[in-house]
C-alpha cells in the first residue's frame, strides 16, 4: 500500500480527528436487551433524541509509537446551550500537552451573539461583524428547516457497524444502558469528509481551504486501522447519550514508516462525557477582553490554521490580514513566547505574568 503523500495526509486526518470528537457530542447529542434489534433500537433513539444543554468533559490521548516518547493529551471542558437560528452558547476551557513538556490552555467561549478565544488566560473577541454574518447564514439555514448537523450530513449513527448490549451502569453521574461495539472506519471518514464540505457552505467558507481527504486515503487509513472500537452510555430515564468513548488502534506499513518520520503505530482514546443534561447552563461574556486581530497578527499564520481566521476584520470594521502584524504585537509575542519558556507548566503565578505581557500597552 503506498502512501506518496503521507505526511500532508496525516495532518489532514488530524484536523478531522479534531472535529470527529465535537461530532460526537453535537450530532444529535442528541435498556439493556438480549437481542441485536432491541440494541439497535435503542441506539436509533438515543442519536435521534436532543440535548439542548449540558456539562462537557472531553479527554483524549495520542499515542504516536516511534515518534513521540510521550502521548499528547487532550482535555476539554465546560457547559453549553444550543440557540436558535444562532450560535451556540459555550465556555469551554482546552489544555494540550504531552507527558515531558508543557500544557498548552486555550478555549472558546461564545454567548450566541460574542465568540471570545482564550489563550493563556487572554481574552479575545472575534470582531463582531464577522460573528453577525456568521449567525446570519445560520438563521437563514434555520429557516430552511436545514440548522441541524443532520441537515448537513453527519451521521455519527452510521458510523457503528456492530453492537451489543454491555448491561447497566453509571456514566456521567446517570443511570444508563451501556452499549459497545465496532466502529465502520471507512464510514466514519466519509461521513466526517462530506460533514466538512457541507458546514463550511453553509457558514460561508470556501470548501477547498477545508481539510478533505480522498477516496484512497480513506481506504488507506482504513486499512491501516486495528480492531475500532466504542462504548456508548445511554440515559435510563431520558433516552438521552451520557458518554461515549472509542479507541483506535493503527499500524503503519514498514514501506511508509519513513515518510512519517519512523511512526510504526499508534492509539487514539477518547470520551466525551456530558453532565446535568438539559440543565440551566449560564454562560456570560468576559469583564475584560483584548480584539482578537491582536493576537492574530502576533501569530501570523499560526492560528489560521488552528480555525480562527487568516483575514480577521479590525476594529474599524477594515480587513487586516492576521499574517502581517506590526513590529510592537511581534516582540510583544516574542517577549511572551520566551516566558513561557522560562515558566514552568505548574507556576500559575509565572504562566499569569507571562500571559499580562500581551495585555500591557
Amino acid at each position: 500500500m503506498g502512501l506518496p503523500t503521507i505526511v500532508r495526509r496525516v495532518r489532514r486526518l488530524g484536523s478531522l480527528l479534531v472535529l470527529l470528537l465535537g461530532a460526537w457530542t453535537l450530532a444529535s447529542c442528541g435498556g439493556g436487551s438480549d437481542d441485536r434489534e432491541s440494541v439497535e433500537n435503542l441506539l436509533d433513539k438515543a442519536f435521534s433524541t436532543p440535548i439542548h444543554s449540558a456539562d462537557l468533559k472531553l479527554e483524549a490521548q495520542v499515542d504516536l509509537k516511534g515518534l513521540l516518547a510521550d502521548p499528547i493529551k487532550i482535555d476539554a471542558e465546560g457547559p453549553f446551550r444550543t440557540n436558535e437560528g444562532k450560535l451556540p452558547s459555550a465556555d469551554i476551557e482546552l489544555r494540550v500537552g504531552s507527558g515531558g513538556g508543557q500544557t498548552i490552555s486555550s478555549g472558546v467561549l461564545t454567548t450566541g451573539d460574542r465568540v471570545f478565544v482564550k489563550f493563556q488566560d487572554v481574552y479575545y473577541e472575534q470582531p463582531p461583524a464577522q460573528v453577525a454574518k456568521t449567525n446570519e447564514a445560520i438563521a437563514r439555514r434555520s429557516k430552511k428547516g436545514g440548522q441541524s448537523l443532520s441537515e448537513l450530513g453527519l451521521d455519527p449513527r452510521s458510523w457503528i457497524a456492530e453492537a451489543e448490549d454491555k448491561g447497566d451502569t453509571r456514566a456521567a453521574g446517570a443511570d444508563t444502558h451501556h452499549v459497545s461495539g465496532t466502529l465502520d472506519v471507512e464510514r466514519l471518514m466519509s461521513n466526517i469528509n462530506d460533514f466538512v464540505s457541507n458546514s463550511a457552505s453553509a457558514l460561508g467558507s470556501k470548501p477547498k481551504s477545508t481539510p478533505r481527504l480522498t477516496k484512497a486515503d480513506i481506504r488507506e487509513l482504513a486499512d491501516a486501522v486495528e480492531d475500532p472500537s466504542f462504548d456508548v452510555y445511554i440515559g435510563k430515564t431520558d433516552d438521552t447519550i451520557r458518554r461515549v468513548a472509542a479507541r483506535i488502534d493503527f499500524s503503519i506499513p514498514e514501506d511508509d514508516r519513513e515518510g512519517l518520520g519512523g511512526l510504526t503505530g499508534g492509539t487514539i482514546t477518547f470520551s466525551v462525557e456530558l453532565r446535568n443534561v438539559n440543565g440551566n447552563q449560564k454562560i456570560e461574556a468576559p469583564a475584560h477582553s483584548t480584539p482578537l486581530s491582536k493576537l492574530t497578527k502576533s501569530l501570523g499564520g499560526a492560528l489560521g490554521a488552528l480555525g480562527a481566521g487568516t483575514a480577521t476584520p479590525d476594529d474599524s470594521g477594515s480587513g487586516s490580514d492576521s499574517g502581517s502584524g506590526d513590529d510592537g504585537d511581534s516582540e510583544q509575542f516574542q517577549s511572551y513566547a520566551k516566558c513561557l519558556d522560562k515558566a514552568k507548566s505548574n507556576d500559575t503565578e509565572a504562566l499569569q505574568r507571562c500571559a499580562d505581557l500581551l495585555q500591557s500597552p
